[in-house]
Formats: C-alpha cells, structure tokens, sequence
C-alpha cells in the first residue's frame, strides 16, 4: 500500500507540475498579447484575426458595433492603423483625433465614422478595455472596410479601320471599374456578354449590324453607356429597311424549310 499511495502521489505531482507550466505559459502568452496591443495591435497581427468586411460608397457611414459584459465600467476605442481615432469612456467623455471631429457619433455600444471618403478604406479595430470587475484582457472586434466611388455613365468611342473595328469603354468616374459589353444581333433577342474595356471585331461588308452596349461597374454600383450601332463602318450602305428586309427574309427562309420537311414527312407516312 505504500508503494502504490508513493507512485499515486508522483503521478499527482508530475501532473499538477505540467498544470502550473501549461498555466504559466497561457499568462506569458497572454501578458505579450496585451503588452503588444497596448500600443495599438499591429497591423500584421489584426490580419490574423478573423474580421467583418464592409462596403459602402464615398459619403455613407459606417458603423462599428461592440459589446460589453454586464455593468462593468470600460473605455471604447477605435483604431484606425497606428492611431487611434476616438476614444469613449461611457456616460460623458469623448475624445476625438483632430482630423475627424464633426465625422463621429457614439452611442447604444456602436460608433459610427461618417461621410465616408476613399482614404478611409483600411483596417479598423474597436477595443473595449474594462476598468471594474477585476483583471481581464482587452477585447477587440476587427473590421476590414474598403470605400469606393460609385461609377458614371460610361461613353464608348468607336474606331472603323477597313474590316477592323476596335471599340474601347470609359467610366470617368469610379473606383476599382470593371467593363463589361453585350451585344445583340438585329433578327433576334439572343445577347452575348463580353469582358474587358476594350474588345476588337473583325467585320464583313455583308454581315448584319450589331448593337453593342457597354457596361461600368464595382462593388457598390453599376451603369450603361449608350447603345452604338457597327452601320457606322459601313457608310456606303443605306441601313433603312435594309435589317428588316434581311429578317424577314431569313424567317422566309425559315418557314419555306418547315413546310418542305412537312411535305417530306407527309410522303413518307402514305408510302
């Protein structure tokens, strides 16, 4: 019985030694996350944290919500890179950087950046640091936030070489513009979408006009140039009557061909 109560009581000890090293490391580890993120989480370390993303145009607001633990009393701030933006110390204090005051609300665990512009787009951390209820680590809520310009109508400008057409779109106004085209032929509804600002056509004398349209577009908005018609290359031919003399003879074309496989058919059946 002594043996076996010796062997219980090492085993305890060895076990409640690797405790206390497993605990100690935890408060090591921990004491170098605050000590860090008292001097404003770097960037580098914000990346690792799992963050809501936001998308909002030039003017909107944005609002960063928070949550604190019971009624405790605590400080709200919000960090914007290496600085911090405002800081808010519930009911009554609140300081605000300089360069944004007359641009922030704070009230109901939320703070609000507003009349948002480009440079604002970045990384955002709010931190809740507590002041009662004894010792307890900083909380933070990243929000990764990118501001955009909405796009303008967009113009297309057309270049007739020969058989070659190049036609290029622009959007004078946008942020992160993306372009799109469709086109659609003139005997149907049958559209095609095409990628990219600029596309290059290579065109017959005979082949029928196509309208193409050109589309702006990004995150937060969208829009459509006006349609331009590829006739324009081939001024020597009248474009009146002319599209709706070739549709109507392809659909002649067409019912001709259903009535001859009719007939065809018919034959067959009363052999």
């Amino acid at each position: 019985m002594t043996a076996l109560h010796t062997k219980r009581k090492i085993t305890m000890t060895t076990q409640w030694r690797a405790f206390k090293t497993s605990r100690r490391i935890h408060a090591e580890v921990m004491l170098l996350y605050i000590i860090v993120c008292q001097y404003g989480c770097s960037e580098g370390v914000a990346e690792t944290a799992t963050g809501s993303n936001i998308t909002v145009k030039v003017g909107e607001s944005i609002t960063f919500p928070f949550s604190a633990e019971g009624n405790q009393s605590y400080t709200a701030d919000l960090l914007f890179k290496t600085f911090t933006i405002v800081t808010w110390i519930p009911p009554q204090f609140i300081h605000v950087r300089e360069q944004y005051k007359g641009r922030v609300s704070i009230g109901n665990h939320s703070i609000w950046l507003n009349n948002s512009r480009l440079s604002d787009s970045g990384l955002y951390q709010v931190k809740t640091k507590y002041r009662s209820g004894g010792f307890k680590p900083p909380e933070y809520k990243y929000f990764h936030l990118q501001v955009f310009e909405p796009v303008s109508k967009p113009n297309i400008t057309a270049e007739c070489l020969g058989s070659n057409v190049s036609l290029s779109c622009f959007s004078s106004q946008g942020t992160a513009v993306t372009y799109s085209w469709e086109t659609l032929p003139p005997c149907g509804n049958d559209s095609s979408v095409h990628l990219g600002q600029a596309i290059y056509l290579q065109l017959h004398s005979l082949s029928p006009p196509t309208t193409y349209t050109c589309t702006a577009h990004n995150p937060v908005s969208r829009a459509t140039s006006d349609s331009v018609d590829l006739e324009m290359c081939f001024p020597q031919r009248s474009q009146v009557g002319w599209v709706p003399a070739l549709c109507a003879t392809s659909a002649f074309l067409v019912f001709g061909g259903l009535i001859l496989l009719y007939k065809r058919i018919k034959q067959t059946l009363q052999k």
